[in-house]
């Protein structure tokens, strides 16, 4: 590989999904930095921007250290360092507001949860100084995504110059910034669950934002654009649909949501990678085809499609049915009854999103670390790097 190729870390939104990412880093990056291929340039959205900004904050570290304390910040996540408590007085506010809209009584409800703890999470666990520091010494570049909530075009927030210009194509704008914790948090803000997040710097780009994954979940191009030779994407939804819902009533409004779901996370996911694939083939089979080039990738998530909605319901009925849980983890005993989590895949698939919970933390871990140790011992065209269509059995 030469000296300077730049290996770009590729990270999806999903939420309190986004332990699978550090899983899959804690096999993935050791590996790469033997090879001396580590990432640097990391770009995330969604809670792919809270481990993208972590892995750029700890990029000056052995692989092997900064997978670790990510492993453990993870693992010690709890709901209410996220959220606000479902039976505050600032949930109660919100709910009356939502409640009033409705009769047209002049309120305006801004969000159904409130994300105030995550402000103070975020600066807790991310040193965004390092960043700053590791940006400046060029031993990474980092990039977030969010949404404009004036113009609804993606908005990467990058810390390399020079920026890349606008995608009139794909509606994306590249605005140079000094990432700070309400960065991460705008690409984080899901729309209608938390509300949009306010940005001030820098000043081309002050207004209010939401979850860069409405528009871009799965961020590759914004990578190739910051000049990334090589990719490395770590999807938190198989690229194999589901082989049928099970039980054969009539869907509930919940398995609805969980169809809108699989239509802005999954399904561009699909078309992303089958697109870089197909790409690949073209160039490598002698075929001029301008501003495009060979893009060797990794390409690590879940084998099928039901995995983690599965574990989400097999942990919330293990350790959040029980009625004692109703006093050791109130909130998420009742955010898991409410969308009826334990029920099956297809309603575990909806808590997954929220289930900030230790227990299922370790299991998406372990689940991370086993799809990249899969993707590894596969063959492919260069050591871990594949060019054309994913195997069969990724």
């Amino acid at each position: 590989m030469p000296e300077r190729e730049t290996v770009a870390l590729v990270l999806a939104g999903g939420g309190a999904r986004g332990a699978y990412e550090v899983g899959a880093l804690s096999v993935l990056l050791p590996a790469l930095e033997r090879r001396g291929q580590r990432p640097r340039l990391v770009v995330g959205t969604s809670a792919g921007a809270l481990n993208a900004a972590f892995a750029a904050a700890t990029a000056d570290q052995p692989a092997a250290e900064a997978v670790a304390e990510g492993e453990r910040i993870w693992r010690d996540l709890h709901y209410g360092e996220v959220l606000r408590g479902l039976g505050s007085l600032s949930e109660l506010g919100r709910g009356l507001a939502y409640l009033g809209e409705v009769l047209g009584l002049p309120v305006s409800a801004t969000s159904l949860l409130d994300p105030a703890p995550l402000a103070a999470t975020v600066r807790r666990l991310i040193p965004f100084d390092r960043l700053a520091a590791n940006a400046a010494a060029d031993v990474v570049q980092a990039a977030v995504v969010a949404t404009a909530a004036a113009t609804s075009r993606s908005v990467v927030f990058h810390t390399q110059r020079p920026a890349p210009p606008r995608d009139t194509k794909r509606g994306i704008d590249y605005v140079h910034a000094e990432l700070a914790s309400e960065h991460v948090r705008a690409s984080a803000a899901i729309p209608a669950l938390f509300p949009a997040v306010r940005l001030e710097h820098p000043a081309r780009a002050r207004g209010w934002y939401f979850d860069g994954g409405t528009r871009l979940n799965t961020p590759i191009k914004p990578a190739l654009a910051l000049g990334a030779d090589r990719v490395v994407v770590i999807g938190l939804n198989a690229i194999a649909g589901r082989r049928g819902r099970p039980g054969g009533g009539t869907p509930d409004v919940l398995e609805g949501a969980a169809q809108l779901i699989q239509a802005v996370l999954v399904d561009p996911l699909v078309n992303d990678v089958a697109t870089l694939a197909t790409q690949n083939q073209i160039v490598e089979g002698g075929t001029n085809v301008p501003d495009r080039r060979l893009i060797p990738y990794i390409f690590v998530a879940p084998r099928d499609a039901d995995v983690i909605g599965r574990t989400a319901a097999r942990v919330f009925n293990r350790h959040y049915a029980p009625a004692p849980a109703l006093l050791r983890a109130p909130d998420t005993a009742v955010l898991g009854r409410l969308v009826d989590g334990g029920r099956d895949a297809v309603h575990g698939e909806l808590l997954s999103y929220l289930f900030f919970a230790p227990e299922f933390a370790a299991e998406l871990l372990r689940l991370g670390r086993r799809d990249a140790e899969r993707w590894l011992d596969q063959t492919h065209d260069d050591g871990p790097w594949r060019i054309g269509s994913l195997p069969p059995a990724a």
